[in-house]
């Protein structure tokens, strides 16, 4: 009978079973790193039922430990936890050892600690350290056991086989955010080559990236489109390095010729971007680089598309880029201002630029 009951003790129940494949779903998920932690937050709760707890990492190489998310605690109850027990955690968590806390053990300084800044009676806490391929990411620090009782070590193993997950997936969230951030510094990159170039357009591209991101929100586009067009509109004009000076930094109006010269820039930039690896991702902002140029009515360029025809993603930037060219001076006009140039928007509407986006941009304008 003893044995059977201490195989029960050893064996993880359905539930249990099927929170960490939800946590383990993580790995592959396209959602953003705050809102994985504040799952794997709540998933630590519901795993071993307790009441409360923090997420502790550390936001840099050289940085402190510091609480990243919260399940059932106030701001002012994390900021004292944080307080009295940084220290604490920071050895625990270089040391790699999970540990259960309870008044047994003789841990009443640290739970007494936890009783004053979350203003109830704490009597157990278990804290487990984050480490991935030897990497210290972090420590779980959960609170009370829902049914008053102690964390004992059946929760410990439960957590321990979370807290071994969990590392991997934060691990492997931190180097997308790496590889996005390394993304986006080469893309301002390029996009600072073409300003080198042409003086007169320095700051367009991220002006037309800022002003793209107004239209994208007012329309509730997603985070992982904002992220596309914020790229898109970065790099829009990025074939124009493939023009010639006489061409790009003609200071008068072009003539035919060089008109048609500087028209190529969509499908140089496009080319360019098709060159960039990763290709999968990159070919999410070549919609954006190659038909920026076209006209709601069909008469824009490269490949005169109508309407819808134009991705979402060229048409926000269209009228990004054209409210930034109106009100820009050049060496042969003055830049009109912010009213005059949403007024000759709103008369392009249907014409050369999606009404609704206009209308969209007109309200996100309003608004600033």
């Amino acid at each position: 009978m003893a044995g059977s009951t201490m195989e029960q003790r050893n064996v993880f129940t359905a539930e249990e079973v099927e929170i960490l494949i939800e946590v383990s779903a993580l790995l592959s998920s396209d959602l953003r790193g705050e809102e994985i932690l504040e799952i794997l937050m709540e998933q630590a709760v519901f795993l071993v039922k307790a009441e409360t707890g923090i997420l502790w990492l550390r936001p840099g190489e050289e940085k402190d430990l510091v609480p990243v998310a919260a399940y059932g605690l106030d701001f002012a109850s994390v900021n004292l936890l944080h307080k009295q027990f940084k220290g604490y955690v920071e050895s625990l968590t270089v040391g790699g050892k999970s540990i259960i806390t309870k008044e047994k053990t003789g841990g009443n300084i640290l739970l007494e600690n936890a009783s004053f800044a979350m203003n109830m009676a704490v009597k157990s806490m278990v804290f487990l350290p984050l480490i991935n391929k030897g990497r210290i990411l972090g420590c779980l620090q959960l609170m009370n056991k829902q049914d008053g009782g102690v964390f004992g070590p059946r929760d410990l193993r439960l957590c321990n086989t979370f807290a071994s997950q969990a590392a991997v997936i934060i691990d492997n969230s931190f180097l997308i955010a790496n590889q996005e951030k390394l993304m986006l510094s080469l893309i301002r990159a390029l996009s600072s080559a073409l300003d080198a170039r042409d003086p007169y357009t320095q700051g367009h591209s991220e002006r037309v990236s800022k002003l793209a991101l107004l239209i994208a929100r007012e329309i509730q586009m997603s985070h992982k489109q904002q992220v596309v067009l914020q790229r898109a509109a970065l790099l829009h004009d990025v074939g124009k390095i493939g023009i010639r000076d006489n061409v790009l930094l003609e200071p008068g109006p072009l003539d035919e010729q060089r008109w048609q010269i500087m028209k190529s820039h969509p499908v140089i930039g496009a080319q360019i971007i098709q060159q960039i690896e990763p290709k999968s991702m990159m070919q999410q902002i070549y919609d954006g680089v190659m038909y920026h140029q076209e006209k709601y009515d069909g008469t824009g360029y490269p490949s005169g598309l109508r309407g819808k025809e134009i991705p979402l993603v060229a048409r926000i930037i269209a009228i990004a880029d054209a409210y930034d060219a109106i009100t820009s001076d050049r060496p042969y006009r003055k830049g009109k201002d912010a009213k005059e140039a949403l007024e000759e928007i709103e008369r392009c509407a249907g014409k050369h630029f999606d009404p609704q986006l206009v209308q969209a941009f007109l309200r996100a304008m309003a608004e600033q």
